[in-house]
């Protein structure tokens, strides 16, 4: 028995596989950090109640918090696409900033205070004061300026300064308008993006996501939520083209598909690419929530890819799965997830792997049905035929438990029967049968 003969036997009509699906719930972003007063003698204290405000600054919005009595704040819920300034003060101190930041790229941000008079700054004294700084304070340097340590500059030095000193304000005026640009249009696009997938233009939302991709390509949520809506369209598309029995259909929904993959690697990759101002998430939990995301979406485009024979990477699927286990900690989606890898192994050919990697799952799980069923088949493929029995047996079993639902079930028995009709002793040949008689 061939491999090939049964994978067939793993496409079903994918409504009835359903997966959660929230492009619109995005990863959100969680500020946090600690807030101390320096003593006289280079100490630090914490500093309870201090207020942490929260401008965000490609918007018009201002959200607030107070820090614990560890000088603590924690602040969940931001955009992953905002730019925020991050204001804090306490009665006592010197108020302190931290202008233009990209939460999500960093989180954790502490603040030391100086002793002062308690007073806030404002937002406009932070524009004002940042503006200043990125251009610089004073004037370029003249022709007969001083060196340190009393030279004099020639002419040819001075004009050379000069030069570099423009082409420095001109490289950070740049930087800063592009930063302007895409803190104008990402936030829009991107939530336009959200907004049409919610109301299900999968078409459109695709256009978004590629526009916000366009304008800052290192935003790994964009990849990530365009996975989304590439997995989704594709299961509409897919259950559609299977009902109709439309070939075509089938393979726009596995072109999909085969994009998704590759979307979801992206995220991965820009995700865990270490970028500017770029630090560990804002607290364990909420790096460990973040990273199960990605690793999640990524996986579940692989499982269906799988599932519907779209062309994909089978080992980078098997991989991804493997990742995604590692790092779910909730017993019933890692066992889901283990089935999955099962039927990767299994798809790739590498059937010994598979058959042990569902066993290992019944061992724990005894009545597991995706992994009854993915077992059988395994068993069945065997190109010795030495399991074939042992395949049939255990798609019975899967049959006799599955739902009337599972579209899996009716698979299970047609493949039984086949089964059964190939394990049938086969009938002496009739020329040797004849042979035989004309001997005795």
């Amino acid at each position: 028995m061939r491999i090939q003969k049964f994978t067939h036997f793993f496409v079903a009509v994918l409504v009835v596989v359903s997966f959660a699906v929230a492009a619109a719930a995005q990863v959100t972003t969680t500020a946090t950090g600690k807030v101390t007063l320096k003593q006289a003698d280079g100490t630090e204290v914490p500093v309870a109640d201090a207020l942490v405000e929260i401008h965000r600054t490609d918007i018009k919005q201002t959200l607030k918090t107070k820090t614990n009595k560890k000088g603590e704040y924690v602040y969940a819920g931001l955009d992953p696409v905002g730019t925020f300034t991050v204001i804090v003060s306490a009665p006592g101190a010197t108020s302190t900033y931290l202008a233009n930041v990209r939460l999500n790229q960093k989180p954790d941000n502490n603040f030391v205070l100086s002793p002062g008079d308690g007073k806030a700054l404002t937002l406009a004294e932070v524009k004002a004061a940042s503006a200043g700084a990125a251009k610089g304070s004073g004037a370029a340097p003249a022709a007969g300026a001083a060196k340190a340590g009393g030279e004099t500059l020639t002419p040819e030095e001075a004009k050379k300064k000069e030069e570099e000193y423009k082409r420095q304000v001109a490289e950070v005026s740049a930087k800063n308008a592009k930063i302007e640009d895409r803190n104008a249009k990402l936030p829009v696009v991107f939530k336009a993006a959200n907004e049409a997938f919610n109301a299900k233009k999968y078409d459109e939302a695709l256009t978004l996501y590629d526009q916000a991709i366009g304008i800052d390509p290192n935003e790994a949520v964009v990849y990530r939520n365009k996975a989304i809506v590439l997995r989704t369209r594709a299961v509409d598309r897919y259950n559609a083209a299977a009902k109709a029995k439309d070939q075509a259909g089938k393979d726009a929904a596995r072109a999909d598909l085969k994009l998704a993959t590759e979307t979801a690697e992206k995220a991965i990759t820009t995700y865990r690419t270490p970028q500017a101002d770029r630090v560990a998430a804002a607290t364990p939990d909420a790096a460990k929530a973040e990273d199960l995301d990605y690793l999640f979406q990524r996986a579940e485009s692989y499982r269906v890819a799988l599932q519907t024979n779209a062309q994909v990477d089978t080992d980078a699927g098997i991989k991804a799965f493997q990742e995604y286990i590692a790092a779910e900690t909730d017993a019933a989606k890692k066992t889901k997830a283990e089935a999955s890898l099962g039927d990767a192994l299994f798809q790739g050919g590498r059937v010994d792997e598979s058959i042990a990697a569902y066993k290992t799952i019944l061992a724990a799980s005894p009545n597991n049905l995706d992994a009854i069923y993915g077992l059988g088949l395994a068993l069945a493929s065997d190109p010795t035929g030495a399991k074939t029995a042992e395949g049939r047996d255990m798609l019975a079993q899967f049959a006799s438990k599955a739902a009337a639902t599972d579209p899996r079930k009716q698979m299970a028995e047609e493949a039984v029967a086949g089964l059964n009709e190939a394990l049938k002793p086969k009938p002496a040949d009739k020329a040797t049968t004849t042979t035989k008689r004309r001997k005795t």
